[in-house]
């Protein structure tokens, strides 16, 4: 069982439109309500790879009911906490023109008692799981270090942990030596506190947190490629450039796809050449987090790896 950790997730609504227009009134051509945030399109993609996956997190009220049953059709085990306040609707905005506008909620405030039993609950799984998946942002009531209480946990459980997010959530979480870290250049350039130029700078910086006992940091840099760093050696994919419709779970994607690699004991180079190839398929679709399965099949054998 892989269990994901979902703190802020989001019902997701995306239009389509000829463009928008601040300060107008914008009629949208169609639109798609799915359920979203970072750590339920890495429980999206997993699905669809056969993976056994339990979700735990936070819902609360119509949303969240919304999110629980969009679940149960995918046969994912829901452990969530059910909290008092309302998870959050995000909507994604994609104009013909190109540009992409993502208007972001902020997330519910999670009461102490209701941070409480999530930790409780995820005391009793993770020591159950094959692995742990802490992926995006914290909502109101979780202090900073909450992801790095959780990898501590699974350290303690001897169960790898893979960790995604930004901000001090990251620089805290990061602390903790999970086993992956994917982030991307700015998320980096974040931690370190240094502007970071080259691909030799970003393989420098992210190398630092490997000397310091992070298994892999995997980073991500748009049509550039993405980057493994390891102990022995840095692993660079590149997919082919795709017609993009929706970047948004390409990141996820690859989270996704190195769990997979660890579950399936796929081998490092393989493991990157899935990682690209599905985060390019992501890119094609509307929705995120659902991979067509052909189209990534035919990026995946086009997909170039480099060792360092």
């Amino acid at each position: 069982m892989i269990l994901t950790v979902n703190c802020n997730p989001a019902v997701d609504k995306t239009y389509n439109t000829t463009g928008l227009m601040t300060g107008q009134v914008n009629r949208m051509r169609d639109f798609v309500i799915l359920p979203g945030g970072k750590g339920i399109n890495v429980t999206k993609v997993l699905r669809q790879f056969g993976a056994e996956v339990a979700a735990v997190g936070f819902l609360g009220g119509y949303t969240g009911e919304f999110i629980e049953e969009a679940l149960e059709k995918m046969n994912v085990r829901r452990e969530f906490t059910r909290i008092r306040n309302l998870t959050r609707t995000n909507i994604n905005i994609i104009g013909d023109d190109g540009y992409v506008t993502e208007i972001l909620e902020p997330g519910p405030r999670v009461a102490a008692f209701e941070r409480d039993m999530f930790l409780d609950k995820f005391k009793k799984l993770a020591p159950e799981s094959e692995c742990v998946v802490l992926s995006g942002s914290l909502t109101e009531g979780l202090e900073p270090d909450f992801y790095g209480k959780l990898v501590k946990i699974c350290n303690e459980a001897g169960v790898k942990s893979f960790l995604s997010t930004g901000g001090e959530a990251l620089l805290r979480g990061i602390e903790q030596k999970p086993y992956c870290v994917k982030l991307n250049r700015r998320e980096l350039e974040y931690i370190t506190g240094v502007k970071l130029s080259t691909e030799a700078e970003i393989i420098q910086a992210a190398y630092t947190y490997v000397k310091t006992g992070v298994s892999k940091v995997v980073v991500s840099m748009k049509d550039k490629g993405i980057l493994e760093i390891g102990k022995s050696r840095v692993i660079k994919a590149v997919a082919p450039r795709v017609k993009k419709i929706n970047t948004v779970g390409c990141g996820d994607s690859i989270v996704a796809a190195m769990v997979l690699g660890l579950v399936k004991d796929l081998g490092e180079e393989d493991t990157m050449q899935l990682a690209a190839g599905i985060a390019a398929a992501n890119a094609t679709t509307l929705e995120s987090g659902m991979i067509p399965q052909d189209t990534m099949n035919d990026l995946i054998k086009n997909v170039a790896i480099v060792t360092m």
